[in-house]
C-alpha cells in the first residue's frame, strides 16, 4: 500500500508539500498540485479516512435528523430527497447518517449527543416544529444545521418549498376546476410546514371570494390511515365539499379510498389532488394530481448550504427556495 511519502519521492516534492498538495492547500503552485496528483493516481493511493479527520479536524460525515416518525418516510419523496443529500454529500467526500425519532424530545436528546460528541460536522434537520428547541440548541453551540423547511430561529439556514404559494396554487387549481369547497388534509400543526400550507389554502379560498370554513382544514397524522378516517368522519358528519387536497400522495390515497367506500366518483363528484408527487401517483385509478416539489433537488440544496456552513461561509439566516409545479392528472 504505497503511503504519503511514496507520493512525495515520485513527485519530487517534501512530504508536508505533498500532504498540502492532496488537501487541496491554496499555497501549493498548481504545476505542483497536479504533479503530486499525479504521482497519487500512479501509485494507486488512497488517504485513511481516520488520518484525514484527525489532520483537518473534521469526521467528514454529515447527520439528517428527523424528529417526526411518520408514513412519508416509506413514500418516493423521502426517497428523492436522501438520495439527493446521499449522492451530494458523496460527491464532496462525506458520508451521510440518518436518524428517525419518535418526538422532539428524543431528537433533542439524539441532537445534544451529536454536538458534545462531535459525531458529525453537521446536521440537517427535517420537519422542523414551530417550537425552537431544538434549533436554539444547536445554533447556540455555533453548530452547523441546515433546516429543510421553514426554521423558526431566523439565524439557522433553511431550504424550503414555498409551501404558502404551492398550497395557493393547488387550492386555486381544485377551486377552477371543480367549483366549490375543498377539504384540506393538512399534517400536525406544530409543523411549520402544514401551518404555511393552511395559510396558502386560506389566501385562496379568500382570493376565490369564499369565507374560509374552518371545519374544512384537517390537522392529522400524515399518513394514508389517517386520511381515510378523516373523509369518512367529515362524510358521516355531512359536510359538504368539492374536492380535496392532500398534504402527501399517500394522504390523497386514503381520501380516495374513503369517498369510493361512501360511493363518490373521482373526479365527478369530488376531485382529488395530493402533494410530493410520487411514483405511485401515475399508477391510482383515476391518476392522482399533485404537486411536484422537486424533493432530490431539495436534499441536494440542503447538502450544499450545509456544507458552506460547515465551512463557514453560510450566510445568518439564508434561505434557499426549490420551485414547485402542478403536476395535473386525471383525479383533478
Amino acid at each position: 500500500m504505497s503511503t504519503i511519502r511514496d507520493i512525495a519521492r515520485r513527485a519530487g516534492v517534501a512530504v508536508s508539500t505533498a500532504s498540502l498538495a492532496l488537501n487541496d492547500d491554496r499555497r501549493v503552485r498548481p504545476e505542483t498540485r497536479q504533479r503530486v496528483l499525479e504521482a497519487a493516481e500512479a501509485l494507486d493511493y488512497h488517504p485513511m479516512r481516520a488520518a484525514r479527520s484527525l489532520s483537518h479536524g473534521v469526521t467528514w460525515s454529515l447527520h439528517l435528523l428527523d424528529p417526526e416518525r411518520s408514513g412519508a418516510l416509506s413514500g418516493g419523496f423521502f426517497t428523492r430527497l436522501v438520495r439527493g443529500i446521499h449522492d451530494t454529500a458523496r460527491e464532496r467526500g462525506y458520508s451521510f447518517a440518518l436518524s428517525i425519532l419518535d418526538d422532539e424530545a428524543e431528537a433533542q436528546s439524539v441532537a445534544e449527543r451529536l454536538v458534545r460528541e462531535r459525531w458529525t460536522d453537521g446536521i440537517i434537520l427535517m420537519n422542523p416544529s414551530a417550537g425552537p428547541a431544538i434549533l436554539e440548541q444547536l445554533t447556540e453551540n455555533a453548530f452547523p444545521v441546515v433546516v429543510l423547511g421553514r426554521a423558526s430561529v431566523a439565524s439557522a439556514p433553511s431550504v424550503d418549498n414555498d409551501n404558502v404559494r404551492a398550497a395557493r396554487d393547488a387550492t386555486a387549481h381544485l377551486l377552477r376546476s371543480a367549483p366549490g369547497p375543498v377539504l384540506l388534509l393538512n399534517g400536525p400543526e406544530h409543523q411549520t410546514f402544514t401551518l404555511d400550507r393552511a395559510e396558502g389554502y386560506r389566501r385562496a379560498v379568500c382570493e376565490a371570494g369564499a369565507d374560509p370554513d374552518p371545519r374544512l382544514v384537517r390537522f392529522i397524522a400524515g399518513d394514508a390511515d389517517a386520511a381515510h378516517r378523516e373523509v369518512l368522519r367529515a362524510l358521516d358528519d355531512g359536510i359538504r365539499f368539492r374536492s380535496v387536497l392532500a398534504v402527501s400522495d399517500g394522504m390523497a390515497v386514503g381520501a380516495m379510498r374513503a369517498l369510493r367506500e361512501h360511493g363518490r366518483r373521482i373526479p365527478d363528484d369530488v376531485a382529488v389532488m395530493g402533494m410530493n408527487n410520487d411514483d405511485l401517483a401515475e399508477y391510482t385509478d383515476p391518476r392522482l394530481s399533485s404537486v411536484e416539489l422537486n424533493a432530490f433537488e431539495l436534499g441536494s440544496r440542503a447538502t450544499e448550504l450545509l456544507l458552506a456552513a460547515v465551512r463557514g461561509e453560510a450566510g445568518s439566516g439564508q434561505r434557499c427556495i426549490v420551485p414547485h409545479t402542478l403536476a395535473l392528472r386525471e383525479s383533478a
